[in-house]
């Protein structure tokens, strides 16, 4: 979820972190739960001058379980990797006495409209492991306004520093973690799964070798300009598809998990064969019974990520939130003034590690497995 700035299950893999002891990655699990969404289209490079309709998509929420002020008062944030700021509405929380409110003006909004209010302050906060990470700087809020009935974000995105106010700065999450000697780096990763899956993973300060399949692209961060408070690369794409299409394109995309579709140049598009893709004029369609053995790959120089046919039809609903009988696409072609993103159509298929430290973002095809193997980054 980009932003405009103006059930719980222990992991499999989370060792519990004790202060003594020396920094290692911190895995956790994400808890995926689906919601149906209206989605805009008129930003779409061939809707502008056609009449462009909203379509309602089911797509997923990725939640982490928090102690927020207290252990025991455990709340679900919605991960948000396009935005930088933890925040939770403070109508939803029993007790606020112990947050430490330092009188800072918090305001965000997001591109589906979203937006909160409240204060900045601090207090601890638990992860599911035990961890506490003491004074984590955190909005409390007061006016809350969400499409969904999400309480809480969870943005741990961006790679430039930022100011809350004149001269004070706000520290990321991930930066919190290695600064505390939680972690040893500023540095996340994350496997979102399958569309049909319940549960993905998260790991602060290491990356999963299990979900790791074949080479790994590593390509450098933004870091200056307007995109660089988000998780952005620039990077040479190629696109291919079981049906003989192909197109490439130089650009500027941000990574973000809180975005469901994926938005890319329309070169990229100018070629594209998928079979049964057709344009309508809320944006590119898909057969809904799209083969899941034909692919739509994305090259990294030589590192293929490839998403079949099948993971790309997301279900169009009707007003009254019944199936429409139709499938949208999940790569859509935008404009340039509208911004290039990937989003969870292409990161379900990958395994993606952001790290700070070096300003680097490694992509590989993932290896869906229980199986982990986490070493530290």
């Amino acid at each position: 979820m980009v932003l405009l700035i103006t059930p719980f299950v222990v992991s499999l893999a989370a060792a519990l972190v004790v202060r003594d002891q020396q920094p290692q990655p911190l895995s956790f699990t994400l808890s995926k739960s689906p919601k149906k969404s209206v989605l805009k289209t008129d930003h779409l490079s061939r809707a502008k001058n056609a009449g462009a309709q909203n379509v309602k998509l089911n797509t997923t929420n990725y939640s982490v379980r928090l102690g927020l002020i207290k252990q025991q008062q455990t709340v679900d944030v919605d991960l948000d990797t396009g935005s930088p700021y933890l925040w939770y509405d403070a109508s939803k929380l029993k007790d606020t006495s112990g947050f430490n409110n330092s009188g800072i003006p918090f305001g965000i909004e997001y591109e589906d409209g979203s937006a909160a209010k409240g204060d900045f302050g601090t207090s601890s906060v638990w992860l599911e492991t035990g961890v506490e990470v003491k004074n984590f700087q955190w909005a409390l809020a007061n006016t809350v306004t969400l499409t969904d009935n999400s309480t809480g974000i969870f943005g741990i995105g961006g790679s430039t520093k930022l100011n809350i106010t004149k001269g004070v700065p706000y520290t990321r999450f991930p930066q919190k973690l290695k600064d505390e000697g939680i972690t040893s780096s500023n540095s996340y990763s994350y496997y979102l799964n399958k569309p049909d899956a319940t549960l993905g993973s998260l790991t602060f300060g290491g990356r999963d070798l299990a979900k790791i399949k074949g080479p790994i692209a590593t390509i450098p961060l933004v870091t200056t300009g307007d995109n660089a408070v988000y998780d952005t690369i620039k990077t040479t794409v190629k696109l291919t598809d079981s049906d003989g299409g192909s197109g490439n394109a130089e650009f500027e995309a941000i990574v973000d998990t809180g975005t469901t579709l994926s938005f890319f140049p329309e070169s990229l598009f100018n070629n594209i064969k998928v079979e049964s893709l057709v344009w309508d004029p809320k944006g590119y369609q898909i057969d809904c019974n799209a083969p899941s053995n034909k692919y739509v790959s994305l090259w990294f120089g030589t590192v293929e990520i490839k998403i079949p046919y099948k993971d790309l039809a997301l279900t169009i609903y009707d007003n009254n939130g019944n199936p429409s009988g139709k499938c949208y696409f999940g790569f859509q072609p935008v404009s340039p003034d509208s911004g290039f993103t990937f989003g969870d159509t292409f990161l379900r298929s990958a395994y993606v590690t952001i790290n700070h430290d070096t300003n680097q973002v490694s992509f590989s095809e993932v290896n869906y497995t229980t199986t982990e193997n986490i070493v530290s980054v």
